[in-house]
């Protein structure tokens, strides 16, 4: 679920990029460029909207992605709660591999 936000993302910045280095005419109107071919003829309104616009797509496709990343924390954190029974600790010498509160411990924190 993490791979179209992530293309959401990128492609909103790629083609973002490829209209503003291909574009630097200036004008009344401005004619919209990609790899040589004339997309779109904008006057300043028009282009200040197709930016809101693009922003929110890039908004969007980022909101997808950070979802995306706190549901997969969550589903590993259930299935690392799960973790080792009681019997399986006591066969281990009563020790936990890990702390209580499921977070790994990193330089003995």
């Amino acid at each position: 679920m993490l791979l179209l936000p992530l293309l959401l993302v990128l492609a909103t910045a790629a083609f973002t990029a490829l209209v503003v280095v291909e574009n630097f005419s200036g004008g009344p109107e401005y004619a919209v460029e990609v790899f040589g071919n004339q997309i779109a003829t904008l006057g300043a309104p028009g282009l200040f909207l197709s930016g809101v616009a693009l922003a929110l797509i890039f908004c969007l496709g980022l909101a997808a992605l950070a979802g995306g990343l706190a549901r997969r924390r969550h589903h590993r954190h259930r299935a690392h709660a799960s973790g080792p029974t009681a019997a399986t600790r006591e066969e281990q010498g009563g020790r936990r591999s890990q702390p209580a509160h499921g977070h790994r411990r990193i330089f003995g924190h």
